[in-house]
């Protein structure tokens, strides 16, 4: 089969292949058309439940599933041609030259908006050589609007014959691309088409010979499975879709199917406050809105395409707004009275504004914001009520009661039992006693009884007082000197001590004080002592009286204690000298005795017998009158 031949087959099929596309396609136009009304209408219903949406035909035309291209071409071939033996008329020095004219036919289709694959062929005729060729391959579109730039690349059969009679098939390929203007929906016109082409034929007797140049082409572009054009719409939203009243809402409108490089006329209008803001995305200012529900609707237009217009609607809603709650209560729920009790109070408002809390306590008077405190002093047994009151930033309130029970408070608990009583007495020790071979003497039993008593009462005291003390004041007669006496007093001080602790009396619980000669009693201090003691008969106090010097030295002769106690006032230990005492002879001599029964002249005769007493009087021989003692130079 020639190439001829060959090629008139593609035109043909290509043709066919084109113009049966858009005959189905025009003979259901009407029908498709009624389809889209139906999609469009349905698509409106479900876009209504979104937002309310209307839209007009944008204009812009959309891309053909099929193109078939047929036009002029232009070629310019340069190449050696190897093999032939004489110079041919029509080639100088064996090199193909010169401008071709002749036709291209070319179908592509297209898998997707930009990618598709292309078939064609095309012939070119001259008087040097005539160029025939087959291609196939991809191709790439950019849709813009009612321009359409594409690139290829093709290859496949190319057939060179020189002098127009030897014939050269073999293997050749083609690139380039073009642009292609929308005429009408179905038809476009290729303004230009530039390729690339090279080719590799290797003629009788020669070698291969590489030829190459440039191919330039326009025509027609018949259309097929073209798309109805998209109509124009819009959609709006809201955000939040539920809001108080004061609180903004943001709506937007997103346009569809515009064309992005014109600019949009977009109008916004609301029932439920007012609009600030253009474009796209406005904000609506509620404040005074009472609640319900409410729409926001934009408007759009083309400015350069005043048919491409859309508009739409979305709702949003003003809600109620709810008072804010409260709780409330005391800690302590009970005092007594002089006691306080904290109001407490957790508060908030649904929606979550900041609240405040006054509360006001009756009776009581107690009042403030946020936490309370309430003091009961002075208040009845009873109950006390505290009110509180929360407000929100809208004068929206809430109210909660708490109670505080006020009770009586119990009796005071009795008072301590006081500490027993201490009988303190002074004891006295005999002359110059102790000394220093005896520390334990002079202490006579009447005085040791005394100590005794003493220790047992000051124990149980402690109980009571456990820091008590019992200091004990030693003194001595003046009748020795000063170094003596004070040597003296600090043996008496040390014996009456060590006899108390060996009565079970802490020692740290006693304490000393050697006082020597000081502090000593007067005449008149012990005559009073005398005339206090319910022991002594008048006739004892008239005796001794008589023999005041010795009594005030015996007087003198003493250890004092002393009660020191925290919170007690100081005991003194009573001064009272021991006449009565079973030892008191020990101490100053005898003392009188309980009058006798009238005796007998025998009785009487053997009473004044040598060695004896004489009532009243003083013995014959180195004897003690009752009531006297002999004359002592220590104290």
């Amino acid at each position: 089969m020639s190439l001829p031949a060959f090629s008139r087959m593609v035109v043909v099929a290509l043709l066919t292949l084109g113009l049966l596309p858009m005959s189905a396609q025009t003979s259901t136009q009407s029908g498709t058309s009624d389809s889209n009304t139906q999609t469009t209408n349905s698509n409106t219903q479900t876009t209504k439940k979104k937002s309310t949406s209307a839209a007009t035909a944008s204009g812009e035309p959309q891309p053909a599933k099929v193109e078939i291209f047929t036009g002029y071409s232009w070629m310019n071939l340069n190449g050696p041609v190897n093999g032939f033996d004489k110079p041919s008329p029509f080639l100088t020095a064996n090199q193909l030259q010169g401008n071709k004219g002749g036709f291209l036919v070319e179908g592509s289709y297209f898998f997707t908006r930009y990618l598709g694959f292309t078939i064609g062929t095309g012939a070119h005729f001259g008087n040097n050589y005539d160029a025939d060729e087959a291609n196939a391959g991809p191709v790439v579109r950019f849709p813009m609007g009612h321009l359409q730039p594409y690139v290829r690349f093709l290859a496949g059969w190319s057939r060179i014959a020189p002098n127009n009679a030897e014939q050269e098939d073999a293997f050749g390929f083609a690139g380039g691309g073009g642009i292609d203007l929308r005429a009408a929906r179905y038809l476009s016109i290729r303004l230009f088409q530039a390729d690339y082409v090279r080719s590799q034929q290797k003629f009788p007797l020669g070698s291969a010979s590489p030829i190459d140049g440039v191919r330039l082409g326009g025509g027609l572009v018949f259309l097929g499975g073209v798309g109805e054009e998209l109509p124009v719409s819009a959609t709006c939203s809201a955000s939040p879709t539920e809001v108080f009243a004061g609180e903004p809402v943001t709506a937007s409108v997103s346009p569809i199917n515009f064309n992005p490089k014109h600019t949009l006329d977009i109008q916004w209008s609301t029932n439920g406050g007012k609009v600030n803001g253009k474009g796209n995305t406005v904000t609506i200012d509620t404040t005074g809105v009472a609640d319900g529900s409410y729409a926001a609707s934009a408007h759009l237009t083309d400015t350069h395409n005043k048919k491409a217009v859309a508009t739409c609607q979305t709702a949003f809603t003003i809600k109620k707004r709810l008072p804010p709650t409260i709780t409330c209560r005391a800690t302590p729920p009970s005092v007594e009275v002089g006691q306080t009790s904290a109001v407490h109070c957790d508060a908030s408002s649904p929606q979550s504004e900041q609240v405040t809390i006054a509360t006001q306590c009756q009776p009581g008077n107690a009042s403030g914001q946020g936490d309370v405190s309430v003091n009961s002093t002075g208040q009845q047994p009873g109950t006390i009520t505290c009110t509180s009151t929360v407000t929100d930033q809208h004068q929206l309130t809430a109210t909660a009661s708490t109670t505080i029970t006020v009770t009586a408070p119990p009796p005071p608990p009795p008072p301590p039992p006081p500490p027993p009583s201490l009988a303190l007495r002074s004891v006295y020790f005999a002359t110059a006693q102790p000394t220093v071979k005896n520390p334990k003497g002079g202490l006579v039993k009447s005085q040791q009884a005394i100590l005794t008593g003493i220790a047992d009462e000051f124990k149980k005291y402690l109980a009571v007082k456990p820091d008590a003390k019992l200091v004990l004041q030693a003194h001595a007669d003046p009748r020795g000197g000063e170094e003596y006496n004070q040597k003296l007093t600090e043996r008496r001080a040390d014996a009456t001590k060590n006899f108390l602790v060996g009565q079970g009396v802490p020692a740290d619980s006693l304490q000393t004080e050697p006082l020597g000669e000081q502090h000593q009693l007067t005449a008149d201090e012990v005559k009073q002592s005398m005339e206090d003691d319910p022991s002594l008969t008048p006739n004892e106090k008239k005796r001794l009286t008589r023999n005041m010097r010795t009594i005030v030295l015996a007087a003198n002769r003493r250890v004092d204690v002393q009660l020191n106690a925290p919170g007690v006032p100081q005991q003194e230990s009573k001064r009272q000298y021991p006449f009565s005492a079973a030892d008191a002879l020990s101490l100053i001599g005898g003392r009188e005795k309980p009058p006798a029964p009238k005796a007998t002249k025998k009785s009487t005769r053997g009473a004044t017998k040598k060695g004896t007493t004489k009532k009243g009087g003083t013995t014959k021989k180195g004897g003690t009158k009752k009531g006297g003692a002999k004359k002592s130079t220590n104290p």
